[in-house]
């Protein structure tokens, strides 16, 4: 008899993410659900911890496999007066 799917085959559909500063961490917080959501117990919740520097190259490299280009911060005036 072949096995079931193991966690490693598990997917499902992002319904939503929250991310909040962790001291010099980011904290994410994940929602999917691999069904139709009837109740709060279809969605499934994850937790990670990552350096700011990894959210920097998630939100890069997301931005690439989406062919978008990652906003450009603007210059302050100081910048702009100096030539930065």
């Amino acid at each position: 008899m072949g096995q079931g799917p193991t966690d490693k085959d598990a997917f499902g559909m992002l319904l939503g993410w929250k991310a909040d500063p962790a001291g010099e961490k980011i904290a994410l917080l994940m929602q999917s659900t691999s069904k139709v959501v009837d109740s709060s117990e279809d969605v499934r919740e994850y937790r990670y911890f990552m350096t700011k520097q990894q959210a920097v190259q998630l939100g890069n490299y997301l931005y690439e496999l989406a062919g978008e280009t990652a906003p450009k911060r603007k210059r302050g005036w100081m910048e702009k007066l100096f030539g930065g």
